[in-house]
């Protein structure tokens, strides 16, 4: 009898029953919890803050972008165009609309082609001369800038690099009633490598005025550029 009420004691000592709960003990329980949730709830929210910042900074990114690519193309046009200022602001706009959607789809011809169309509707028959032709002195224009790095990776001197480019424009073939050069992506590609022809075309013609050491560097460069054969 004595050695059982000695090992229930012994029991007793290593395995405490808990005390039970106070009510106090419960609500602070509680209390941790919802502080606990209440943590988390503060975080979530944080970071929805962060993200929704996030994306309305993208966003007025985006639209800033838009903005200054649709004010900058109607000042391309505007004088020689002889736009009103009611036009300016229209086209303006529809750039704008462009450029946002362009930003968030991908590149579309057929889209553009339609563009196209939609400005042509907008400008009366005087003016769609004019801005058809000054879409052709932006291509000159790049031609010349091609022509120029030519120029200078063969070390021509302003007067030879004046020949070159008047011998390369006066073979090339810039497509004419376009408005927007986007509708057209193939003429526009067609440009560049018409260029380059068009500059070794010329070489002959132009044995007179370069040396050897000039074509030669201009062929060199050339050959840079052209396509690699598989």
């Amino acid at each position: 009898m004595l050695q059982t009420l000695l090992l229930a004691a012994v029991l007793a000592a290593q395995d405490p029953k808990p005390a039970a709960k106070t009510v106090e003990d419960r609500l602070k329980e509680l209390d941790d919890k919802l502080s606990a949730l209440e943590l988390k709830q503060k975080t979530l929210a944080d970071e929805n803050a962060a993200m929704e910042k996030r994306i309305a900074d993208a966003k007025a990114m985006r639209e800033n972008v838009a903005r200054q690519s649709a004010s900058g193309w109607v000042k391309r046009y505007a004088r020689p165009v002889e736009l009103t200022e009611k036009q300016s602001a229209e086209l303006e706009e529809l750039w704008f609309d462009w450029t946002k959607e362009d930003l968030e789809k991908p590149w579309d011809v057929a889209r553009w082609k339609t563009r196209e169309e939609l400005l042509r509707g907008k400008l009366t028959r005087e003016q769609i001369p004019r801005f058809t032709g000054r879409v052709r002195e932006e291509q000159a224009e790049s031609a010349k800038r091609s022509m120029a790095m030519l120029s200078r990776a063969a070390k021509l001197d302003a007067e030879k690099s004046g020949a070159l480019e008047r011998a390369v424009l006066g073979r090339l073939k810039i497509e004419e009633g376009v408005l927007l050069p986007q509708a057209h992506p193939q003429e526009i590609s067609n440009l560049w490598s018409q260029t380059m022809a068009a500059v070794e075309a010329s070489l002959p013609d132009l044995s007179s005025t370069l040396t050897e050491e000039e074509q030669k560097a201009l062929r060199k460069t050339l050959d840079q550029w052209k396509p690699k054969q598989r």
